[in-house]
């Protein structure tokens, strides 16, 4: 049971007097300050907000104020529990609730459960295969409901994977083997008339001719270039279907599952401190030899292992003039060794901006040596290699606020920027902080240490998820998302430099 109910025990015995209207002699009340610091809490919480709320839309939104125009403050999506004081307010086709630990949602019945005690709902017993009927469709023959799995806390918070064929149809719900059939029947004509007529094709997907019987179950097509984001497998008609966020299936065989880079940044301490480099390609460490004329010459030290892609440099001692041309100076079991310097890249210390409060953390991205360094005030305590933007399509400089942050978001237009992808769901630990312009993680690529975005802060996904987590504003638990333009949630600056 909850830590809370003690507490609630505790206030209830104080409160209620015997048969003939006075505290029983037998049974002192306690004192409310002899309670501890996390049971009053839990009593202020249950007097405030005594409902418990269980999200069933897609996604909710939490206003600063019980009224539609109000700022946005958060986002709450499909699963998320909360606690609320309901209201007697109506609003569109629903009624406010106050949501803890601040703000207003406008729901209607159908768009979250609310109880006085946390609803019963059923959830997915793990991430895998399911035969039909589902369990979705299991619940609804009871007239419960069954939530897709929320996001983890782990570097990819959903399953992800790449759409690797032209015109994948996705569905409302599984389809059938011949409602299967009939949507690739519809895929071959819009693809047969895309070769010859670009307009009667798009025509055609928008609804001047339905295709085949049996495709009212699809969606839409899926390009090859999106991502899906997914909560789930399940089977039907002997065909594997990926559970997308948004409760749509794909056929598991036309997509490609991407985890991701491996790669992670470090956490510094006094034993670890700035500067930090890291190697941007593979090399072979140089010995330095002087010839009689004082210049050096440079050969491979071949007894030493190679230097590895991303590889931290653990030996880095500084960068030195030699000749004219600037190296890496590295100390090794052999003596000192050098890298030119085009083959490292360092992440070096700042002076904290006068806007920056002592206890604030925040990030400063060096766009010249695609680094990252998270601080805690004018305390350095992380620091990783990032992809920013490339030629034509540049991370803004300046130093900036983290405006709006989600656990993930929808982007389009955020591929390489040779390659042009455009559209990938749910992108993990997305934290904007100028317009468009945000910190994410990229499971598409791991090329961390070189420019390789349209514009956005690319990180590995452990290290988005970690700069995430201590970055404000703050996400109470259980929200996807939170706001702090327009509402009283502090955010943490991002300081962008050439």
């Amino acid at each position: 049971m909850r830590s809370w109910l003690p507490a609630l025990a505790l206030l209830l015995a104080f409160a209620c007097p015997d048969e003939a209207g006075a505290p029983a002699a037998d049974a002192p009340a306690p004192r409310p300050e002899g309670l501890s610091a996390e049971e009053r809490a839990a009593a202020e919480l249950d007097r405030d907000f005594p409902a418990h709320g269980v999200v069933t839309a897609l996604q909710l939104r939490v206003l600063t104020a019980a009224r539609a125009e109000a700022p946005v403050q958060g986002w709450l999506r499909t699963g998320a529990r909360v606690r609320l004081a309901p209201t007697e307010d109506a609003c569109a086709g629903g009624r406010w609730h106050r949501v803890h630990p601040a703000g207003f949602l406008c729901a209607k019945d159908d768009e979250i459960r609310v109880g006085e005690t946390p609803p019963e709902v059923e959830e997915p017993t793990e991430y895998g295969w399911h035969d039909t009927p589902t369990q979705a469709e299991q619940a609804a023959a009871r007239g419960a409901v069954v939530l897709p799995p929320g996001p983890s806390d782990a570097p990819l918070p959903y399953a992800y994977f790449f759409v690797k064929e032209r015109a994948v149809p996705e569905y409302h719900r599984l389809p059938s083997r011949n409602e299967q059939r009939a949507a690739g029947a519809k895929s071959e004509r819009y693809l047969s008339l895309l070769e010859s007529d670009e307009r009667r094709a798009r025509a055609y997907l928008e609804g001047a001719d339905d295709g085949p019987p049996g495709t009212a179950v699809m969606h839409r097509f899926l390009n090859r270039g999106f991502y899906v984001a997914s909560t789930g497998t399940e089977l039907r008609a002997r065909r594997r279907f990926v559970r997308s966020t948004q409760g749509r299936y794909v056929k598991e065989a036309r997509l490609e599952q991407r985890s991701g880079s491996s790669f992670r940044g470090v956490e510094l301490d006094a034993e670890l401190s700035l500067p930090i480099a890291w190697a941007l390609r593979p090399a072979t460490l140089l010995a330095a030899e002087e010839r009689e004329d004082g210049t050096a010459r440079f050969t491979a030290d071949e007894e030493l292992p190679r230097v590895e892609r991303q590889e931290r440099l653990t030996g880095w001692t500084e960068t030195r003039n030699i000749g004219g041309a600037v190296y890496h100076v590295l100390e090794t079991e052999a003596g000192e060794r050098y890298l030119r310097s085009w083959w490292a890249t360092l992440a070096e210390s700042v002076d904290t901006p006068e806007e920056v409060r002592d206890d604030e953390p925040w990030v400063h991205i060096d766009l010249s040596a695609q680094t990252l360094v998270l601080y805690e005030g004018a305390r350095p305590i992380y620091a990783t290699l990032v992809s920013t933007g490339t030629e034509g399509f540049e991370t803004p400089t300046g130093l900036f606020e983290i405006r709006r942050k989600h656990v993930t978001d929808t982007m389009s237009n955020i591929g390489d920027g040779a390659d042009d992808a455009y559209r990938i769901e749910d992108v993990p630990w997305t934290q904007y902080f100028e317009g468009s312009f945000a910190l994410h993680a990229a499971f598409w690529h791991g090329r961390f240490g070189t420019s390789r975005s349209h514009g956005c802060v690319n990180l590995a996904p452990a290290d988005a998820h970690h700069v995430f987590q201590r970055t404000w504003p703050e996400l109470p638990e259980g929200w996807h998302g939170a706001a702090s333009e327009d509402t009283d949630l502090p955010g943490s600056h991002v300081l962008v430099t050439e």
